[in-house]
């Protein structure tokens, strides 16, 4: 499985993380030089930490090679030349056969090298981990025995420009309690500005103005930003996802399935309404924190104490942990379904075919869930 991508890694530079894409290779070359990138990489060898990581929709030609029955596998890139990706990489996945050993031929890495074991865990974790969003990423990665610097939970530039239109709707009515101008609308040339620092961690500590509005610390404020940057992100996330989770939940219940014989008719509708069941707990879930922020939010921009959003705001991060993992399992089973009937006629399918793919979708749903409790090891990456 492995071998080179020399078309592709230019393709899949997205400037950090994104919930299918972590790009440590362009974070690597934005703040490699840094002091906290040097006491607290993603990876020790250099190699490694700036390489690319891909969540994988596992194809039918994929199958033989895996070591998983998981519908999405985690492929590494390793650049062959870190300063030219013209130059192409070489490709494992994780899940793959003989994975470690080509993995430490390929690195050069000697049998006593100290610190291969430990890389070598971090990849395995990461194809434990079911979505590499940046504050997913922050609830797995910010704390313990071998923490990560802030600058790999930023959002991604190209997500930043997709999110701000967004965004910049949702604050506009802070902008006006920010600058005392009740006349500012949404596409107010400061609402916007603002709105980009807000999303920016290296630019946010320039909302000075904002820290007085929510009356916080400048601890506080760094902690408080970081929640609300992951809020804005989640919320925008599944904005984006709500019009795919309605048409599969309405084209899994209506599906027809062809030539199953009693017994089998019976077992693909218990699956199916066990999927129906799980998508709308995740979703129910997710709108559930939603909804808690945007009741704060309106009390605030209303003219009520600002101490209840300052409080949401900074207990965020600890939701973040299973807002990554309900928003990944309902994407996954929602952009597969559409793979999947990509050539295809939709509306019926063989009974094979169903008994084969919606045991994946139900193992998807119930099983991609965080290991340890919520916020454990939280850390402000503002």
């Amino acid at each position: 499985m492995s071998g080179s991508d020399r078309n592709s890694l230019r393709r899949i530079v997205r400037g950090g993380a994104t919930p299918r894409i972590l790009d440590l290779w362009s974070i690597n070359r934005r703040f490699g030089e840094t002091l906290e990138m040097a006491a607290k990489p993603f990876f020790r060898n250099p190699r490694l930490n700036a390489g690319f990581f891909l969540k994988h929709t596992v194809r039918p030609h994929d199958r033989p090679y895996l070591l998983t029955d998981s519908a999405v596998a985690t492929k590494i890139i390793v650049p062959v030349s870190i300063d030219d990706l013209g130059m192409g990489g070489h490709s494992f996945f994780v899940e793959e056969k003989g994975f470690e050993s080509r993995l430490k031929a390929f690195l050069g890495m000697g049998v006593l090298n100290k610190h291969y074991e430990t890389d070598l865990a971090r990849v395995k974790e990461l194809a434990t981990v079911p979505s590499f969003d940046p504050f997913l990423l922050a609830d797995r990665y910010s704390g313990g025995e071998r923490p990560v610097a802030r600058f790999y939970f930023n959002i991604s530039a190209d997500e930043q420009e997709a999110m701000l239109a967004n965004v910049t709707r949702q604050i506009f009515g802070i902008v006006s309690l920010a600058f005392g101008d009740q006349e500012i609308r949404p596409d107010d040339e400061r609402t916007q500005k603002f709105a980009r620092q807000l999303l920016d961690a290296e630019e946010s500590a320039k909302l000075s103005g904002l820290r007085e509005t929510l009356g916080m610390s400048e601890e506080q404020y760094r902690e408080g930003i970081f929640g609300w940057r992951g809020i804005l992100y989640y919320r925008w996330r599944i904005r984006e996802t709500k019009d795919d989770l309605r048409r599969f939940v309405m084209e899994l219940n209506d599906v027809i399935v062809r030539g199953a014989t009693a017994e089998e008719n019976k077992e693909v509708n218990e699956i199916r309404k066990a999927i129906l069941s799980m998508a709308k707990e995740r979703w129910r879930a997710l709108t559930n924190v939603m909804d808690e922020y945007d009741s704060e939010y309106r009390r605030f921009c209303d003219g009520a104490d600002p101490s209840a959003l300052r409080t949401f705001l900074l207990k965020a991060p600890g939701h973040f942990g299973q807002l990554g993992a309900d928003l990944s399992a309902v994407s996954h089973v929602t952009s597969f379904w559409s793979y999947w009937w990509k050539d295809r006629e939709r509306g019926s399918l063989s009974a094979k075919d169903a008994l084969d793919i919606f045991p994946g979708f139900l193992r998807s749903l119930t099983s991609q869930s965080t290991e340890r409790p919520y916020g454990e090891g939280i850390a402000a990456s503002g």
